[in-house]
C-alpha cells in the first residue's frame, strides 16, 4: 500500500513537470508568432537606358581568303637544270633576274649564231667596197647582205630561246617558295617560283546574291575590324558554288597570305531611327515586348522590330525617343510593379 502511494506521488510530479514544459513551449511559440515580421520591400533595382535615335546596319558574315593583288607563278619555257639566284622571301625590284635554267645546247647555239652573224657581217663589209671597182657584182653583194640578215635572225632567235630560260621579276615584290630545288631538272611548262606583292592585298569571298539582289559594288563591309567598300562583284551565279564571287582590296601589314578571315557585309542600313539593346527585348506569345519605367513603376510595352545588328535592334513602333527601357533586371517583373533605377555612381545599391 505504501509502495502504491509512492508510485502515485512520483507519477504526479512527472505530470507536473510535463505540463510545465508544455506551457513554456507554447509561451515561446505564441510570443514568436505575435512578434510582427519586418515588412519585405517589394521594390527592385533595375538598370535602364534612354531610348534615342541612332544609325543601324544589318550585316551578314561571310568567309574570305586573303590573296596578294599582284601575284604570278613563273613557269619554264624550256628544259634544263634550275639555278636559283635570289633566295626565297627576298625583296626584289621589277626586272631583277631571279633564277635561270642552264641548258648547254641553247648556250652553244647562241655562241655559234653569234659567230655566224659576225662572219656574215665581215663578208658583207668586204664585198661592198669592191662593188665600185667591179671585182664583184651587185648580185653577189646582195647575196652577202641576205646571208647577214639571215644570220641576224638566227642570232635573235637563239637569244630569245636563252632569255626564255631566265626568270625576271615582273614587278616589285617578294620571291616565294621555289617549286623545284636547286640543280633539279625542270621541264617545259613546269612551275618554278611565285612572285607576290604583300603591300597590296585582296580578300576573295562568295555572296549568296540569289537571295540578296540589292548588293552592288561599293557596298560597305568590314574586314578585321576595318571598314572598306566592295571592290568587285560578279553579277552571275557560279556554277559550282551557286553564289556570286566578289573581292575587296584591303590594307594589312600583319596579315598572313592565304588565311581565312570574316567579312561582315552590310546588306541594309538606316539612319536616325530608334535603336535599343537587343537584351532589352523578350517574347510573349511569340511577340516582342520591352519593360519601361514610368513614374517609378514598370510598364509592359509591345513593340515592332526592324533591322538587327549584333547587340542592337531597331524598333519601328511602340517606343519613342526619351523613354526609359529596362535593359537589366527584367526577371520577375510585372506591370505597375514599383522599381528603383540602378545608378553606377551608388556602389551600395549595386551590392544590395
Amino acid at each position: 500500500m505504501r509502495s502504491l502511494r509512492n508510485w502515485k506521488s512520483k507519477y504526479y510530479w512527472q505530470q507536473i513537470a510535463f505540463i510545465s514544459s508544455l506551457l513554456i513551449i507554447l509561451f515561446v511559440i505564441a510570443k514568436f508568432l505575435s512578434h510582427p515580421k519586418p515588412a519585405e520591400s517589394t521594390e527592385k533595382y533595375v538598370e535602364t537606358e534612354s531610348v534615342s535615335l541612332q544609325n543601324i546596319q544589318q550585316t551578314i558574315r561571310l568567309l574570305g581568303t586573303i590573296h596578294p593583288t599582284h601575284a604570278t607563278i613563273l613557269t619554264a619555257k624550256g628544259a634544263g637544270l634550275l639555278d636559283t639566284l635570289v633566295p626565297t622571301s627576298q625583296k626584289v625590284k621589277k626586272g631583277t633576274l631571279i633564277a635561270k635554267i642552264d641548258n648547254l645546247d641553247t648556250e652553244n647555239n647562241l655562241q655559234l649564231s653569234a659567230k655566224a652573224e659576225d662572219l656574215a657581217k665581215v663578208q658583207l663589209d668586204r664585198f661592198q667596197p669592191l662593188l665600185k671597182t667591179g671585182f664583184v657584182s651587185a648580185k653577189e653583194v646582195e647575196e652577202k647582205k641576205q646571208a647577214w640578215i639571215i644570220a641576224q635572225k638566227e642570232l635573235s632567235h637563239t637569244k630569245i630561246e636563252l632569255d626564255n630560260l631566265r626568270f625576271y621579276a615582273p614587278f616589285d615584290g617578294i620571291v616565294g617558295a621555289y617549286k623545284k630545288r636547286e640543280g633539279a631538272q625542270v621541264g617545259l611548262g613546269e612551275a618554278v617560283v611565285t612572285i607576290y606583292d604583300p603591300s597590296s592585298l585582296v580578300v576573295d569571298f562568295d555572296i549568296p546574291c540569289g537571295n540578296l539582289t540589292t548588293i552592288n559594288e561599293g557596298q560597305s563591309l568590314k574586314v578585321l575590324g576595318k571598314s572598306y567598300k566592295l571592290t568587285h562583284l560578279q553579277k552571275m551565279l557560279d556554277e559550282d558554288t551557286h553564289m556570286c564571287p566578289a573581292d575587296v582590296n584591303i590594307q594589312c601589314d600583319d596579315c598572313l597570305i592565304g588565311s581565312t578571315v570574316d567579312v561582315d557585309l552590310v546588306i541594309a542600313e538606316k539612319k536616325q531611327v530608334i535603336v535599343i539593346p537587343f537584351q532589352a527585348v523578350f517574347l510573349r506569345n511569340s511577340k516582342p515586348f520591352v519593360y519601361t519605367v514610368e513614374n517609378d513603376k514598370v510598364a509592359l510595352i509591345s513593340i515592332e522590330t526592324g533591322l538587327h545588328q549584333q547587340e542592337t535592334i531597331e524598333v519601328t513602333a511602340g517606343l519613342k525617343s526619351g523613354q526609359q527601357i529596362i535593359v537589366k533586371g527584367q526577371d520577375r517583373l510585372y506591370p505597375e510593379m514599383p522599381v528603383k533605377i540602378y545608378r553606377n555612381a551608388n556602389p551600395q545599391v549595386a551590392s544590395s
